[in-house]
């Protein structure tokens, strides 16, 4: 198995890791090369639309995206080295139980307060307790961790009941809210109440989103200020789900900066754009196991992989932009790599998956059509729509699972229903089959999507009940560094619970814009260019 080495989270037990500021400047990605642009206006293609803008509330990946521009983090990861570099956090600190952060002086939040370290401390708490409800407990904080401030050092330390592995990485990338957003959660969701770069000052949903440049903000990844050359007074994030239309409005310069995907990609190759190239997950499939589902039925979840090419399905789903993905987790940089994939699930075999549901008393009538004690092989596939690659992509599986004998429902739908339907826990019954992205760089990231309570009270939205994958989670949880890495994930994917099938190459252009650093749309790294 290979992994990623991140000097962090390699640090032996009682041994400090402590990084200080940087260099300013960095290298730009995306950049033409031109003089930066003075006070200028960077509009970016938003290809789903956020709904809630709270960002430690909401499961919206779009939400996620959009709120890098207002919320800043502890420390920023630099994807290409891996390096951790200072943001809120000025210095750092980890042991396998622990992580500190000495915050940065003169932090300041869109509502005026300060930001301190005690602020950060009350978020990590937050997020920790249950009963808030907030989608980042057991992602970028772990189950059980709690948070504690000193004043006068300005450091908070963050503690796990147990070894915790990827602990520093984790909790660095939670979203830090002020504290008006903590006391009242709903506060932000139509506005912003983070110290990040940019406010929110119009929201049209379905529309755009709009950001102005904070004055003053002096603590950007980089030494990044305000005043920085090239950094955007105004940022607008518009809906562009269309990606020909995103393509057109790119090459017009209606936007400065957008993903391109499928066969738009040629002609915005040929302009000779800046890009930069971010790997996404684009084919996760979920199987709900709640009782008396047909996909509650391990035989019918092996017959449907059986049953569908899953080359093809990755082919047409990134419309020729993507490759087979080897595991759930697809988001650089990652902190593990591994196959989870190869050996663990069946091969394409469409007489084998017939044989496969014959055997488990799933019986063809004359219409071809099986049913299996009076009860018909009727599948519902949820996915993740917005673009005509994912719904061809569903035609073929529909396609392919009726040859089977199963009447297949398909409904498509955009983030904010996804979100409502997969993680809202008020009626998990809704679907059989499930196509959606969850985005993550660290195994540990799934584990309370695939343990726990159904989402009535916890995030387990597939009703899964694996005691082998859980043992492999326990044992793993226990260790640091490369040992962490331990491929629990295949314990999934051999009882077809769940099937990462498809990766697309995520290339974003640029037109007289570019990122100062990183692959993603912090504020801080926004730039213009004449």
């Amino acid at each position: 198995m290979k992994h990623r080495s991140y000097p962090a989270l390699a640090t032996a037990a009682g041994l400090a890791l402590v990084l200080s500021a940087c260099s300013s400047g960095g290298t730009s990605s995306g950049s033409d090369g031109g003089e930066p642009l003075t006070d200028g206006t960077f509009r970016y293609a938003l290809q789903a639309d956020p709904g809630a803008l709270n960002p430690i509330m909401s499961g919206s990946a779009a939400t996620a995206d959009i709120s890098r521009l207002a919320y800043d983090s502890l420390v920023y990861q630099d994807p290409d080295t891996s390096e951790f570099k200072p943001w809120l956090a000025e210095k750092w600190e980890e042991t396998p139980t622990s992580a500190s952060f000495t915050i940065r002086e003169g932090v300041t939040c869109t509502d005026g307060s300060t930001l301190n370290a005690q602020t950060v401390a009350n978020n990590i708490n937050f997020v920790a307790d249950p009963a808030n409800g907030s989608q980042q407990r057991g992602t970028t904080v772990p189950v059980g961790a709690s948070a504690t401030a000193d004043p006068a050092t300005r450091t908070i330390t963050v503690t796990t009941p147990a070894p915790s592995p990827f602990l520093l990485l984790t909790v660095s990338r939670l979203p830090i809210m002020c504290d008006a957003g903590l006391a009242d959660p709903t506060a932000s969701n139509k506005k912003s109440l983070g110290s990040g770069m940019f406010e929110v000052t119009e929201v049209a949903a379905n529309d755009h989103y709009t950001f102005e440049r904070r004055d003053g903000y002096n603590w950007g990844p980089d030494d990044t200020t305000s005043d920085t050359p090239g950094v955007p007074k105004t940022v607008i994030a518009v809906m562009a789900p269309n990606v020909s239309t995103a393509a057109n409005q790119l090459l017009s310069g209606e936007l400065n900066a957008s993903p391109i995907a499928g066969p738009d990609k040629d002609r915005i190759e040929a302009a000779n754009f800046a890009s930069i190239n971010r790997p996404m997950p684009s084919g996760q499939m979920y199987f709900n196991q709640i009782a008396n589902n047909p996909t509650s039925d391990p035989a019918v979840r092996k017959a449907l992989i059986q049953g569908v090419n899953l080359d093809d399905l990755a082919e047409v789903i990134t419309a020729g932009q993507g490759t087979r993905a080897t595991s759930l987790v697809g988001v650089e940089p990652r902190a593990c790599v591994y196959d989870s994939v190869t050996g663990n699930i069946p091969d394409y075999d469409v007489s084998a998956a017939k044989a496969t549901l014959d055997a488990a008393g799933w019986t063809a009538g004359s219409d071809g059509k099986r049913s299996k004690d009076g009860n018909p092989l009727t599948l519902r596939l949820f996915y993740a729509g917005g673009e005509e690659a994912r719904s061809a992509a569903a035609e073929l599986a529909q396609s392919a699972w009726s040859d089977l004998g199963a009447n297949v429902e398909v409904t498509g739908a955009d983030q904010t229903k996804v979100v409502d339907v997969m993680l809202s826990g008020k009626d998990n019954n809704q679907w059989d089959i499930a196509w959606i992205q969850i985005n993550n760089s660290i195994p540990s990231g799934f584990t309370p999507f695939f343990t726990g309570p159904a989402p009535a009270a916890g995030k387990n939205f597939s009703s899964i009940n694996n005691p082998a994958y859980e043992a492999a989670v326990a044992k793993a949880s226990g260790l640091t560094g490369d040992a962490a890495c331990a491929d629990a994930e295949s314990q999934i994917t051999k009882t077809v619970s769940a099937v990462p099938f498809a990766n697309t190459n995520m290339s974003f252009y640029f037109n007289k814009a570019g990122l100062a650093f990183g692959k993603s749309f912090i504020g801080s790294a926004l730039r213009l260019y004449q």
